[in-house]
């Protein structure tokens, strides 16, 4: 079975290469998660050269998200260049309505391509598994042309793990993250105050030694989402105890946990 699915994601991986070498000259819209990064990965040695790796910086990400993605980029053979941006400007964005993602999106992939030379193409991560879910984010790439080759490929997020541990890239297990403002419910407008309060709240976690949380907020209350390992090392920890005083020490009157936990990271143990 190893050797069928061995095969399989090498037929995939050729696949990928010829439909970026078909695309060529490339941009890659890159966050430095595995799926953008096995993106670039696979552009620098489809086209056998630098390409250039386009990062949206701004106050909707965690602070060590731009030097790891940097670091990624630079470690892949990529250009890593920088578009400052400020979504809080964004009227559409700070409404917080449902199709928050669609505008945001839009915005971002237009501005990248402003930037780009013309005849190049924009490339973006989505993979397989996006089209079975609500992601507006994907209706707006197809409204500017943005080519997703991970889907074109066939690849789904579990194969973007398997091949990019196959290929030995440094986030073939990184944990999945998004935007700060994912963390605000739909119809409550998007300020700089609850995103400093999500990600102070989320830092607090990741200090105590608790990757890839979430701290969801809702009026003067928040809830935790640990991924499912950790909820039995956290209840009842001093952890749990300096997280609930730190956060309301941020002005939050109630801290919920969600019993059910975060997904792991899915990667076939077996598969070398």
């Amino acid at each position: 079975m190893g050797s069928v699915i061995d095969a399989l994601l090498v037929s995939k991986y050729e696949r990928l290469q010829q439909v970026i070498g078909d695309l060529a000259p490339v941009a890659v819209a890159f966050s430095g998660g595995a799926d953008s990064s096995l993106l670039l990965g696979a552009a620098v040695t489809a086209t056998g050269k630098p390409v250039a790796a386009l990062f949206a910086d701004s106050a909707l990400l965690k602070s060590e998200e731009r030097s790891s993605a940097q670091e990624t980029a630079l470690a892949l053979g990529g250009r890593f260049q920088v578009q400052a941006l400020d979504p809080l400007s964004w009227p559409e964005f700070v409404a917080n309505s449902p199709d928050r993602c669609y505008h945001c999106k839009k915005k971002i992939y237009s501005l990248f391509l402003a930037t780009l030379p013309a005849g190049h193409c924009l490339l973006d991560g989505a993979h397989t598994d996006d089209l079975g879910e609500d992601r507006p984010g994907l209706r707006a790439a197809r409204e500017l042309g943005v080519r997703s080759p991970l889907i074109a490929a066939g690849l789904g997020k579990q194969e973007v793990r398997l091949l990019s541990r196959r290929l030995e890239l440094p986030t073939w297990n990184r944990l999945s993250s998004s935007c700060l403002a994912t963390r605000i419910p739909a119809g409550s407008e998007i300020t700089a105050d609850r995103l400093l309060l999500v990600n102070s709240c989320e830092d607090q976690l990741s200090r105590a030694g608790f990757l890839g949380c979430r701290v969801r907020l809702s009026g003067l209350s928040v809830r935790i989402e640990l991924c499912e390992t950790d909820l039995a090392r956290f209840v009842g920890s001093k952890a749990m105890a300096e997280t609930r005083d730190y956060m309301c020490s941020l002005g939050v009157e109630k801290v919920f946990l969600d019993l059910n936990g975060r997904p792991g990271i899915e990667v076939d143990a077996d598969f070398p």
